[in-house]
């Protein structure tokens, strides 16, 4: 086809002819194709330049419609709802500036963690945000999706609900994705800021507060066949024979007598054969705490020095299972409870007549024996009132987590 050029053309000249740029060259006396010029077919139109992105237009675009944006030398398409970038040339992928961290601890009082995501792509491109969980049923979270690679979170308070999964955190930008793995663990530590001394009697007799260990007896520490939910083998300190008294003695800021809310609480089993005098604790100042504390035993629980006749039996709990027992101080009362229910209530006040310095437990602190044939485990005293009055609950194996609190 004969192209016919302009006549006495200048050095650098330039024409289109047929959708071709032609560039005229004085020394070769001659025209040389430089670039094809794009046009849209099917109803699209041509190329239009844009300073930025930012002022790509919304409306009145017709699909195939293309542009050049200036700032970033970039073409763009409009696909019939949206500009998309086109690109040439090798692609990088896109690469975390902010990632998720290896692992994640949540708040066991319920308070959310926020888990922070920044991805960038070295073309520009946008990035999609996503995240997967495994398992899908984890029930330890409830997980919010801000849509911009935040996520928000939410632990349960359910102890029951302890454990962990793996949360992974995922970005695209429509050709390549990245992702990070992260471990999130939800654990419920009996040992709160609320509990001023606690042992678990899992492995040893020491208080994992402020690691105090008995006074008096080693303590011995058996399996009794009981196991956790998941499987993991529990142990108890062990006294079924009656002979041994472990003692915790020079103890200050454990439970004082001007405290007017607190709790003592532990788990104990009775084996069918209990003893005579039947102590699970003895608790105040000096080696007969019972004039100034609690001695919660059957037959004859005192409080500060005093039968509580409420009591004079009772004390004991139901044997060959294990029983939550817990005794409160708490608005003017101090109330015990077995399983989850009120059996008694002091109602002169909530106070001891003395700082605790010392007390034993499954025996007494007095120098005759009165041991109670049992196993005890998660022995806690808090300086909190965890169960309010008119509570009733059902423990688990493990302390409820504060429910009440």
């Amino acid at each position: 086809m004969a192209i016919n050029f302009p006549d006495n053309p200048s050095n650098g000249q330039q024409v289109t002819v047929g959708g071709v740029r032609y560039e005229y060259n004085s020394s070769k006396n001659a025209w040389k194709k430089r670039s094809i010029q794009i046009s849209a077919a099917s109803g699209g139109g041509g190329v239009t330049s844009y300073d930025s992105a930012g002022l790509l237009p919304s409306s009145s675009n017709i699909a195939g419609d293309l542009a050049f944006v200036k700032d970033n030398k970039a073409m763009y398409v409009w696909d019939s709802s949206e500009w998309d970038r086109l690109y040439n040339g090798p692609e990088t992928s896109l690469t975390w500036t902010t990632e998720a961290l290896v692992s994640y601890s949540l708040n066991q009082d319920g308070t959310s963690t926020t888990i922070t995501t920044v991805a960038s792509d070295p073309e520009g491109f946008p990035i999609t945000y996503s995240y997967d969980v495994t398992p899908t049923n984890q029930t330890q979270a409830t997980i919010v999706d801000s849509g911009n690679g935040n996520y928000t979170l939410t632990p349960s308070i359910n102890d029951s609900d302890a454990g962990s999964f793996t949360f992974r955190s995922k970005a695209t930008d429509g050709l390549y994705s990245i992702s990070k793995s992260s471990t999130i663990s939800l654990a419920f530590s009996l040992a709160d800021n609320n509990t001023t001394f606690f042992a678990s009697f899992q492995t040893n007799t020491t208080d994992t507060v402020n690691s105090i260990t008995p006074s008096s007896g080693t303590g011995t520490i058996t399996s009794i066949g009981l196991t956790a939910s998941d499987g993991t083998a529990l142990n108890a300190l062990d006294n079924t024979a009656g002979s041994d008294q472990l003692l915790y003695t020079g103890l200050s800021n454990i439970l004082n007598a001007s405290q007017t809310a607190w709790t003592i609480e532990f788990w104990g089993y009775v084996n069918s054969t209990a003893g005579s005098s039947k102590t699970w604790i003895e608790i105040g100042q000096g080696t007969s705490s019972y004039l100034n504390g609690i001695l919660y035993r059957d037959p004859d629980t005192y409080v500060n020095g005093s039968i509580f006749s409420s009591l004079a039996s009772g004390a004991l709990g139901p044997t060959s299972q294990w029983v939550h027992h817990a005794i409160v101080g708490d608005n003017g009362s101090i109330r015990f409870y077995q399983g989850g229910t009120e059996i008694a209530e002091y109602t002169t006040k909530s106070t001891l007549d003395a700082n605790v310095d010392g007390f034993a437990l499954l025996n007494t602190r007095v120098v005759s024996n009165q041991p109670i044939y049992a196993y005890m485990r998660n022995f806690r005293i808090s300086n909190i009132s965890r169960y309010p009055s008119g509570t009733s609950f059902t423990p688990s194996v493990e302390y409820p987590f504060d429910q009440y609190s």
